[in-house]
């Protein structure tokens, strides 16, 4: 069996599809106390709490692959961007235990501005300093729709191996079903139709199924699990819901800007509603919002994201409900994960 432990892991994207794909976790490595909380719950082994950074001395196991994804909201498309983030840093956090360890294979995971931002000043640095370590390094920006995650989540993925040169694997799913023998991409309404519908301001999430999964990408979140949790939703003012009603399906915040004082500019990731035929906006969690539901006037529940993120049902979220998004929508989605994870056995 093949080895691996996850840094940076969050509440457990990678482990959950490398899991699943057949990997043994020797070492699980996450800062957070809610997302260790939930590590806890869903898996059997062993979940450290622990600054990566502050622990230069800590000893690792030996393991095939490694896998992280430092933060990144340095390089994020929201928040601000500052080329001395302490938060950047983690990369080389990464580095460091990686130069320890020396496994056969890494794989980093970031967002695609890792690559772009200060005229490519770490991802430079980055590709340099495991060349070094002897690593061949393959890199790209891709989609996870493509692997059947039902968003448009782009991320840069970078894959160093030692004994040879990594080919990516082909996507799986693409808009026109069945060229070159792939799957129609899964769409929002895929993902979440079945869950139970609930209005806002829901405080205790915890429902039976109502209905009969529909597709089979609703059967595999549902595998293990006889309920619904986390599906949990906010408690909003007459002028946040005269704002989400305001918004067409397909529309974003400048249907509101100027509408509303407070409202004055468009930025990402505001007030957006998607498409219920289309794989979902990217999963994410900025200034108190995700995305809109595409029937409900109301922000998509920590479970609607959880399954927009392809982690299963018997997936439970530990924390409170800002707690539950920030996990989920940090994360890599475990179908990426499993695919990937697949591929390399495949190949090896």
């Amino acid at each position: 069996m093949k080895t691996y432990i996850d840094l940076f892991a969050g509440c457990g994207g990678w482990s959950s599809g490398l899991s699943e794909a057949g990997w043994i976790n020797n070492g699980f490595y996450e800062i957070n106390q809610s997302a260790c909380d939930t590590a806890q719950r869903n898996f059997k082994f062993k979940i450290s709490k622990i600054d990566l950074e502050k622990n230069e001395d800590l000893l690792f196991p030996e393991v095939d692959l490694v896998v992280g994804s430092p933060p990144c909201q340095g390089f994020s498309n929201e928040g601000y961007k500052k080329k001395d983030d302490i938060r950047n840093n983690l990369v080389f956090s990464y580095y460091q235990i990686v130069k320890k360890i020396r496994p056969n294979m890494f794989i980093f995971e970031n967002v695609p501005g890792f690559k772009r931002l200060y005229n490519g000043f770490f991802y430079k640095q980055f590709i340099e300093l495991f060349e070094e370590l002897g690593y061949s390094i393959e890199s790209r920006i891709l989609n996870f729709s493509d692997y059947g995650v039902p968003q448009n989540r782009k991320r840069f993925v970078a894959i160093g191996t030692i004994d040879r040169k990594f080919r990516f694997p082909e996507p799986s799913h693409g808009a026109q079903e069945g060229l070159f023998k792939k799957l129609p991409l899964v769409t929002l309404w895929d993902a979440i139709s079945d869950l139970p519908h609930v209005i806002h301001g829901e405080r205790h999430g915890v429902f039976k199924y109502e209905k009969e999964p529909i597709n089979s990408f609703q059967d595999e979140m549902r595998k293990g699990s006889d309920m619904v949790s986390n599906h949990t939703t906010q408690s909003h003012s007459q002028r946040v819901l005269d704002k989400i009603s305001s918004v067409p399906i397909g529309g974003n915040m400048s249907s509101i800007v100027g509408d509303f004082s407070e409202n004055k500019t468009h930025y990402e990731g505001g007030y957006r509603r998607a498409k219920k035929d289309q794989p979902s906006y990217t999963a994410y969690w900025t200034r108190g919002m995700t995305s809109i539901h595409p029937e409900l006037n109301r922000f998509l529940s920590p479970r609607e994201c959880a399954r927009i993120q392809s982690f299963p049902d018997r997936h439970i979220f530990e924390g409170t409900t800002i707690e539950h998004y920030t996990q989920i929508c940090n994360a890599v989605p475990p179908l990426f994960a499993k695919a990937l994870a697949e591929h390399i056995n495949d190949v090896s």
